[in-house]
């Protein structure tokens, strides 16, 4: 069986949370560390991807999450996560 991409990692880590596997504080305990961790194979295997990332689910989505409501945290990652697929798949990378 091949062995995930950290970007599929980070991506399935990322749809885990919004499906309801796991909940806010386990996404908040564990986002900034797996993205440090992921991060630079991220970028050695695609640098404007790993950066397109970083700039939708981390700077636009998780660090605007202080002070939300769950529901609101969700919503604001589930958002930040759709434009991230959509510049994915508009050929924006």
């Amino acid at each position: 069986m091949p062995r995930k991409s950290a970007l599929e990692s980070m991506m399935d880590f990322v749809q885990t949370y919004l499906s309801g596997k796991i909940d806010r504080m386990d996404f908040d305990l564990d986002f900034n560390d797996l993205l440090l961790q992921s991060y630079p194979t991220m970028r050695r295997q695609s640098p404007e991807i790993a950066d397109c990332f970083v700039f939708y689910l981390s700077e636009e989505g998780y660090d605007q999450t202080l002070g939300m409501t769950d529901g609101e945290h969700k919503k604001l990652i589930r958002k930040q996560f759709a434009e991230f697929k959509s510049a994915l798949s508009d050929g924006m990378l």
